[in-house]
């Protein structure tokens, strides 16, 4: 990243103090240790449940088509059984392909779940 800064840098001193040059900038992709990353895409997500020897595990669950990149991982809202405030937990890995799943604490219930994207 630095060096594409000064590249950059030296290239509009260039042109504001009108000397003469050719520059070119980076091209999508890498150039040294200069990357581009983009965003997961193709991505959906939904409710999620595994039966545990006749207990039901109510969870979330996300996967992306595509990382770009970038990484995604479910998250979920869940209520306690006996009240109180809301518990928000997300899945503990960032994913860059496969499912991620996230379920809720024993003793509470799914109230609503999404997905987490990131673009690095």
């Amino acid at each position: 990243m630095k060096k594409l800064s000064a590249a950059l840098f030296a290239a509009a001193a260039m042109t504001a103090f009108g000397l003469q040059s050719t520059a070119t900038a980076a091209e999508a992709g890498s150039q040294g240790n200069v990357s581009v990353k983009g965003w997961p895409t193709g991505c959906t997500n939904g409710k999620y449940a595994k039966g545990l020897g006749g207990y039901t595990a109510l969870g979330w669950q996300a996967q992306c088509k595509k990382s770009n990149g970038g990484h995604y991982k479910a998250t979920i809202i869940c209520r306690p059984f006996d009240g109180g405030d809301d518990i928000y937990r997300d899945a503990p890995v960032w994913k860059s392909s496969g499912k991620s799943i996230v379920f809720c604490p024993e003793a509470s219930i799914r109230v609503e779940g999404g997905i987490k994207e990131r673009s690095y």
